[in-house]
């Protein structure tokens, strides 16, 4: 009976403990990492390396979360591009609404500091909104908009963001912008300017190849691209209401 016993509440333990993480989620939402570990994540809105210099509101981990079906295409979309040693690299996911809130209080604060004009290096933070760069109400904060890009897995990744370093704005030379370990797409991720359009005519033959990989791929999966941004992309259907649960760290 002493066995029994024990193998009851070994059970009822794991049982328990695996609701526990079920529910750190809301129904219909996961974590990437439980889907396809191999895809590369930096969720930039839970660090300091973005346009508001600091963690975003609501973004308590840097774990990508997305509806299922979503979290399933992405898997369909990296093992395509794994056979071309290539992988996708998430820079945000779910988004919370207070997110969104948080990036208006932000575009209305009055300043313009030089680590945010590396961003804007030519609109003004107060514009963002109505050109179109930021959303109000974002598709991100249904679980079914992404923002990526791809990374040559046989290139030399190694290089990290520096807060002291002062890079040059997001247009600038490759060598001259903030590292972010990814192919040169012409432009660095969030970057306000007509160069950041996918279809942009003014970066070169190559940036505009790796722009075309990374939609074609995306496209496979029934993933489409918005037009002034290469890095963002939805899948239509896939999102409903807008949710404002905080991202929570993953549970092991």
């Amino acid at each position: 009976m002493g066995l029994v016993k024990s193998i009851r509440i070994a059970i009822v333990l794991l049982t328990t403990a695996s609701a526990a993480h079920a529910q750190s989620l809301p129904g219909g939402f996961v974590y990437l990492r439980d889907v396809d570990p191999s895809i590369i994540q930096d969720i930039r809105y839970a660090t300091s390396n973005n346009f508001v210099g600091r963690p975003l509101s609501g973004y308590g981990a840097g774990e990508c979360v997305v509806t299922r079906e979503v979290g399933m295409q992405l898997k369909a979309v990296q093992q395509e591009l794994a056979a071309r040693n290539l992988s996708l690299k998430m820079f945000d996911c779910y988004r919370p609404a207070r997110a969104s809130r948080d990036m208006i209080a932000w575009s209305q604060n009055g300043r313009e500091t030089a680590a945010e004009r590396r961003y804007n290096p030519k609109i003004r933070k107060t514009e963002l909104f109505r050109l179109g760069y930021i959303a109000s109400r974002s598709q991100h904060s249904t679980g079914a908009a992404l923002d990526l890009t791809l990374v040559d897995l046989k290139a030399d990744n190694s290089a990290r963001y520096d807060p002291a370093k002062a890079y040059g704005d997001c247009t600038a030379p490759v060598e001259a912008r903030a590292p972010e370990g990814s192919v040169d797409m012409g432009t660095g991720y969030d970057c306000t300017d007509a160069k950041g359009h996918t279809s942009a005519p003014s970066i070169t033959p190559d940036q505009r190849a790796w722009r075309r990989r990374l939609v074609a791929a995306m496209a496979k999966q029934g993933f489409v691209n918005y037009s002034k941004e290469w890095w963002h992309f939805s899948l239509p259907g896939a999102g409903g209401a807008a949710y404002d649960f905080p991202i929570p760290p993953r549970r092991n």
